[in-house]
């Protein structure tokens, strides 16, 4: 091996030590941990609001409640991302960019989460069960089935 090659391959092992440096960085800077304690935090907070809300006052209205659910979430999502490392730090408009970006795919998670192990339907945050018959029948339906056909 000649004196060039050698140092061609020491250059490159340099760039993928730097790689690894940089991706272990991220994980510093943005630990897992600290999303998860978001997670619950808002889990809970959630749980603690929801619990004098519900029973009575829930309206019997599909679209009100869906409505109310949609409210609910996006107050969560809110408090959620300002939990997050590095969220709060973020200049409010670029922070409100970010949140109007991507709030509807957020939403679309959270109640795919949750409704992982209802047959034919939804969960709310306000807790309703929405089958596919109640989607269609408030006028819903063509976005409940491409929802539905999505997962």
């Amino acid at each position: 091996m000649n004196d060039r090659s050698v140092q061609e391959e020491r250059q490159r092992n340099k760039e993928r030590e730097g790689e690894m440096e940089s991706t272990s960085a991220v994980n510093e800077e943005m630990p897992v941990e600290k999303i998860l304690e978001a997670e619950m935090a808002v889990e809970q907070k959630t749980e603690l609001h929801s619990d004098g809300s519900s029973g009575a006052n829930s309206p019997n209205d599909p679209v009100t409640n869906i409505c109310q659910a949609a409210d609910k979430q996006l107050f969560t999502l809110v408090e959620w991302a300002k939990r997050i490392p590095h969220f709060s730090e973020l200049p409010l408009d670029d922070q409100v960019i970010l949140l109007r970006a991507g709030w509807n795919e957020l939403l679309i998670a959270s109640f795919s989460h949750r409704s992982i192990t209802v047959k034919d339907g939804i969960l709310l945050a306000t807790g309703l069960h929405v089958h596919r018959n109640s989607a269609h029948s408030a006028g819903v339906g063509a976005i409940f089935d491409r929802y539905c056909h999505s997962c």
